[in-house]
């Protein structure tokens, strides 16, 4: 479902600047491992066979 996305300091910007932040280059390229191993655990899940598993129950809260 997701396309694959090159994960680089000018993306990573381009979107901050969506979000409203001004981060600097080096706050940004801290944040590019955490951002790849969410990418990551996405995939992991996209490969989850959904199908063999038990419906949810729905809950309610009144």
């Amino acid at each position: 479902m997701l396309a694959p996305v090159e994960i680089d300091v000018e993306t990573l910007r381009r979107m901050a600047a969506l979000g409203g932040f001004a981060w600097t280059d080096a706050e940004l390229e801290s944040l590019r491992p955490a951002v790849e191993r969410l990418l990551e655990m996405l995939e992991r899940l996209e490969a989850v066979p959904i199908g063999e598993l038990e419906p949810t129950t729905q809950y309610r809260v009144l």
